[in-house]
């Protein structure tokens, strides 16, 4: 009798989808942040940004960082697009966003 082994050598053999590579422009990290100090940056960034993506880190916590930030970001008319992470499948889930300038 043959056993096969579903092992990291081969992949293939897992059957499952392979794990989704992102990557992104730009990726701030804001744990330990107050809002406004998260806001500044981000809009300094927002102003410097040649386009592309940025990875918001805001973290889950309270919510009170992650609710200012996307509010800002839908606002903004120099962003296209805003991504929740919980939404998007982003690693990270309620504790990232991701904006397309």
């Amino acid at each position: 009798m043959t056993r096969s082994r579903k092992t990291i050598r081969n992949p293939e053999s897992l059957g499952g989808k392979r794990a989704q590579r992102l990557f992104f422009d730009v990726t701030l990290d804001f744990h330990g942040y107050t809002a406004e100090e998260a806001l500044r940056e981000l809009e300094d960034e927002l102003f410097t940004s040649e386009g592309g993506s940025i990875l918001i880190i805001h973290g889950k916590g309270d919510g009170i960082l992650r609710t200012r930030i996307r509010a800002f970001l839908v606002k903004s008319d120099l962003v296209k697009s805003v991504d929740f992470g919980e939404t998007a499948n982003v690693p990270g889930g309620s504790g990232v966003t991701v904006a397309r300038v």
